[in-house]
């Protein structure tokens, strides 16, 4: 991995981990703050296609607009997962999920390739996934079951929403410059759909403005981690860019006064660490890939 596309893949760390962390901050219900984001990804979209326009089929098109539904669904059950658990609490699970999920996928389009790079990989998914359950440790006495049952099952869904999301792009070999316009109207048909049938309402109203810078940010590391995942892989560039969490963890204490107590913050630094060793094997699992 040469340092640029090092340095690319580790734009969305900054990007994503922010995200929950400002959305939360300005307020607004799920679907807002999803459509937020979704508005200004458009914005950003329609900017990079007058500098940079791609060749579109319908195929690549449709296939793009359909990754944009996915992060819908991905997006608006991560921020009510938020509702349900917090930024310090819920982003663990969500991110955490997000490595595993797309580094199996990753695998099952040949990524991995060797043994070597299937074991360094297949420890760091079973290190991650007990980072996650260190770092999203809470004190019973703060949340009831029925919250935590809840935000546990929200997060799942959530996480298979973001997995697709940029599944279906990799298995179709889109790359980031071509998807991005059709993607942003994919993410605002997907909202407005949930928030009709599910909700029951319209998602576009001023939170949803308000939230629009939001979408900025997203952008800018969406389309970093989309460049990156061409040059690295999806089973190497998606869990990096999960490192968001560390981001989220502490802009949910310190920027939205989320609590923590002692016992809560060992369990999460003992966490982090574990997950950082997790995404250093994805690391090595790469270059034993390229070595190949």
């Amino acid at each position: 991995m040469d340092i640029g596309s090092f340095l690319i893949a580790c734009i969305p760390i900054l990007s994503f981990g922010l995200i929950p962390v400002v959305a939360t901050y300005l307020g607004g219900k799920p679907v807002e703050q999803s459509m937020g984001i979704s508005l200004g990804s458009l914005v950003f979209a329609l900017v990079v296609f007058f500098i940079r326009q791609p060749d579109f089929t319908t195929a690549i098109f449709l296939i793009s607009m359909l990754s944009g539904v996915f992060w819908a669904v991905g997006s608006v059950g991560q921020f009510m997962g938020i509702q349900y658990l917090g930024v310090a609490k819920s982003m663990p699970i969500s991110n955490g999920g997000q490595i595993i999920g797309t580094s199996l996928v990753g695998v099952l389009l040949g990524e991995w390739a060797t043994t070597q790079s299937k074991v360094y990989g297949f420890i760091a998914l079973a290190l991650i996934i007990i980072g996650i359950v260190f770092t999203s440790y809470k004190d019973k006495k703060d949340d009831s079951k029925e919250q935590w049952g809840k935000g546990l099952l929200i997060n799942l869904v959530s996480v298979l929403g973001f997995t697709c999301y940029v599944g279906v792009l990799k298995y179709a070999k889109i790359d980031g410059w071509t998807s991005i316009l059709p993607q942003s109207l994919g993410q605002i048909t997907g909202i407005f759909l949930i928030a009709l049938l599910l909700f029951r309402t319209q998602p576009f109203n001023k939170p949803s403005l308000k939230n629009g810078i939001v979408g900025i940010i997203w952008a800018v590391g969406n389309l970093a981690l989309l460049l990156s995942q061409a040059k690295i892989g999806l089973a190497v560039a998606y869990p990096m860019s999960q490192a968001a969490v560390i981001v989220s963890v502490f802009g949910g204490v310190f920027i939205n006064k989320e609590k923590k107590d002692r016992k809560e913050w060992i369990y999460t630094g003992i966490g982090m660490v574990i997950i950082l060793v997790g995404l250093f094997l994805i690391y090595l699992s790469s270059v034993h890939d390229q070595a190949s």
